[in-house]
């Protein structure tokens, strides 16, 4: 709930690695694009979780080349060859780096399919503030690479698609536009291993006289269950908290307060999910069943994403619509 914790953090890294890549263009008139985790920072994008074996991207500043042969050494600089789109931005009017498409495309070499999904939904905040791109454009980026790959063989030339190109696909089906944190990603995705519907994302309604709609984190707006997470920021706001608790559950909503405790092991995952279906079958009178623990690579399977909707198998008549989503 509200970003503007991350708004503010985001920005102090930001002007922090501005001053490290105006340091080295101090030092050097070289000017390729900054990239992944020093893009990352640069365009105020959270950075995902990186695995232990690639530390090194967060504490280097990252540039990119197209090819091997425009490789230079520059103290303190690591560059890494994308020889795909190098689209680009340019920072404050100085900086330049690779676009938020090209940068998320070139992570997937680096993160996990779930840390992948993680950092598109980063890319797409519901905040205007730190929405820095859409799912078209994600898709549009992947479309061009695969262009490019294409063309290269038709005039002769060995070219293959980038090793996440896969991962990223997948990643699409699964990434939703307008979250706020990404813990509220990693919560979404949580019920969807055990075997429930993808639930909407931020999902509006109006309560009492309010003339603004709350927007609720997680919700299936089908049985009038809400999922909200409870980040650290939220204990200087607990009675604004408890207010609006109040409100949505007197809007008739199930509310399920999730904290980082619930996330991150499997038993308080599975916990979680229980508590979800539970919810559910109190508003439906009928039993939920869950599934056995899945990866993200088992539930970004097309087919699974296709599968009946959880309240048409119970033969329940919903109670208020469900938004469509892009991937939809």
């Amino acid at each position: 709930m509200g970003s503007s914790t991350a708004l503010t953090e985001l920005t102090m890294q930001k002007y922090q690695r501005m001053q490290t890549c105006a340091d080295v263009q101090r030092r050097s008139a070289w000017r390729p694009p900054y990239a992944l985790t020093t893009a990352l920072e640069l365009l105020s994008i959270e950075v995902p979780r990186i695995s232990s074996k690639h530390r090194g991207l967060a504490t280097t500043t990252i540039v990119a080349v197209p090819h091997a042969n425009d490789k230079r050494h520059i103290v303190g600089v690591k560059v890494v060859v994308w020889p795909f789109p190098l689209d680009t931005v340019i920072i404050e009017g100085q900086f330049t780096c690779t676009s938020p498409a090209c940068t998320w495309a070139m992570f997937s070499a680096y993160l996990e399919l779930e840390e992948l999904i993680v950092l598109a939904d980063s890319m797409m905040r519901r905040d205007r503030r730190l929405c820095r791109t859409t799912i078209d454009a994600l898709s549009l980026y992947l479309d061009e690479a695969e262009a490019q790959v294409r063309a290269n063989k038709e005039n002769g030339a060995n070219s293959y698609l980038f090793r996440g190109y896969n991962k990223c696909r997948r990643a699409l089906l699964l990434a939703r536009a307008g979250t706020d944190s990404s813990m509220e990603t990693r919560t979404r995705l949580v019920l969807l291993k055990y075997g429930l519907d993808c639930p909407q994302v931020n999902y509006p309604i109006f309560v009492g006289n309010n003339t603004r709609p709350i927007y609720l984190d997680l919700a299936y707006p089908e049985f009038k269950v809400c999922i909200e997470y409870e980040g650290s920021h939220h204990a200087g706001q607990w009675l604004n908290d408890a207010r609006r608790r109040q409100m949505i559950e007197d809007a008739g909503w199930k509310y399920i307060q999730v904290t980082k405790l619930d996330i991150g092991n499997e038993a308080g995952e599975e916990a979680l999910a229980r508590r979800v279906a539970e919810r559910i079958q109190e508003v439906t009178g009928k039993t939920v069943q869950l599934t056995m623990r899945q990866t993200t690579q088992q539930i970004s399977d097309v087919r699974k994403l296709r599968r009946i909707p959880l309240y048409k198998r119970l033969k329940f008549e919903p109670l208020l619509p469900i938004i469509p989503t892009t991937q939809e």
